[in-house]
């Protein structure tokens, strides 16, 4: 009879934990996003082949989805080169500062709120339109609050974190290049 109520209590708490954390991660990205940063190669690396990495798991669900979603496909097709513009954008408004410890750079503050509120939205919208299906109600088929709607923000969110970190990876290549060349006898 305890292990019968520990489990709903776990889960209970599991949520109450995710409901205080998950605005408190949001707040820390944002404030975070000014605040210089050393550029490291093997983390760009990192970071590049993540989104990668990712944005083919992504494509790949995507594919599988517009079975069930008719317009994913359409949504995700113009939300992700919408974020690898919206990624070049944030590269251009990145400033970097090399120094002889290495290359460091300040992400833009005013792009990282708007994607923080973006991240906010698309976790609030799912968590209403879960409820609603909760109670009966059906998810809407078409609009942002959809099921591809709600994938394309996250084909946006993956195409902006892609195209910043492919710009940040070359970015601290091209600096590592330079640099070895400067040290270079001759």
């Amino acid at each position: 009879m305890p292990l019968l109520l520990a489990v709903p209590l776990a889960i209970l708490l599991a949520l109450s934990l995710l409901l205080v954390l998950l605005p408190l991660s949001l707040w820390q990205r944002w404030r975070l996003a000014g605040s210089r940063r050393r550029a490291r190669t093997w983390a760009m690396a990192l970071a590049w082949w993540s989104s990668l990495g990712s944005s083919l798991l992504f494509l790949l669900f995507v594919l599988v989805a517009g079975h069930f979603w008719p317009s994913a496909r359409a949504y995700v097709a113009v939300a992700y080169p919408a974020g690898l513009l919206l990624g070049l954008l944030g590269h251009a408004l990145t400033r970097f500062e090399p120094t002889p410890q290495g290359l460091y750079y300040r992400s833009s503050r005013f792009l990282a709120l708007g994607l923080v509120l973006l991240v906010a939205v698309r976790i609030g919208a799912g968590l209403v339109q879960g409820v609603r299906s909760g109670f009966g109600a059906g998810w809407p088929d078409s609009g942002w609050l959809s099921h591809a709607g709600l994938l394309a923000m996250g084909a946006l969110l993956l195409g902006y974190a892609t195209a910043q970190s492919l710009g940040l990876y070359r970015r601290v290549r091209r600096f590592e290049r330079h640099r070895r060349y400067d040290r270079s006898p001759g």
